[in-house]
């Protein structure tokens, strides 16, 4: 004969154990989750970075070693309007963690008008991830000391940096690379020396 078997469910505590497990885990993983995915928007912004760079570069070529002007005259034409025949792409010129931004890159408009005049061209930044839209560097700048530029500073007066306590950046050279908050907003990377 048959004993009917009695099906048991979870107690209290024993849900309420997993409940906490799964908790715990989640906590540890959410963190993980939203970097990895921070980590995949910075490769994005620098592929943009990238090529917006290189579109400068052949304006550059194209217009006898002159650099885009950051404006023209008193008009409404940027830097970025000289170079997007040459990338074809406005949605390279959108960040992807800030994609609420027509234009969430900078220039650096405080170095000669030349390409051939700049001293080292591959440790120079032309274009950079910017809160502002296209705004520009005024050179010299360094996230301890300059008082309120607000490019690079955000609204508690630290470095910007919007991917993984960092930011994007193109070079003179035409490569891009991604630069701690603490390195990157320092005048070396900005003036002429």
């Amino acid at each position: 004969m048959r004993r009917a078997m009695k099906h048991r469910g979870f107690t209290l505590i024993e849900l309420l154990v997993v409940i906490a497990i799964i908790a715990i885990l989640a906590a540890i993983l959410f963190p993980v989750f939203a970097r990895a995915r921070e980590k995949a928007r910075q490769s994005a912004c620098l592929s943009n970075v990238k090529q917006f760079g290189l579109g400068i570069m052949m304006y550059t070529q194209d217009y006898d070693d002159n650099l885009p002007l950051y404006r023209l005259g008193s008009s409404q034409v940027y830097w970025n309007h000289s170079v997007e025949p040459y990338v074809k792409n406005k949605q390279i010129m959108r960040c992807p963690s800030r994609q609420h931004l027509v234009y969430g890159y900078g220039y650096n408009s405080d170095m000669p008008r030349s390409l051939s005049e700049i001293l080292s061209p591959s440790q120079k930044i032309v274009m950079h991830d910017s809160r502002n839209q296209l705004s520009h560097h005024p050179g010299r700048a360094d996230a301890t000391t300059y008082d309120m530029w607000l490019e690079g500073l955000n609204e508690t007066g630290k470095a910007y940096a919007p991917h993984n306590d960092g930011f994007c950046a193109g070079f003179y050279d035409g490569h891009a690379k991604w630069l701690t908050a603490s390195a990157g907003w320092k005048g070396d990377y900005w003036d002429n020396n």
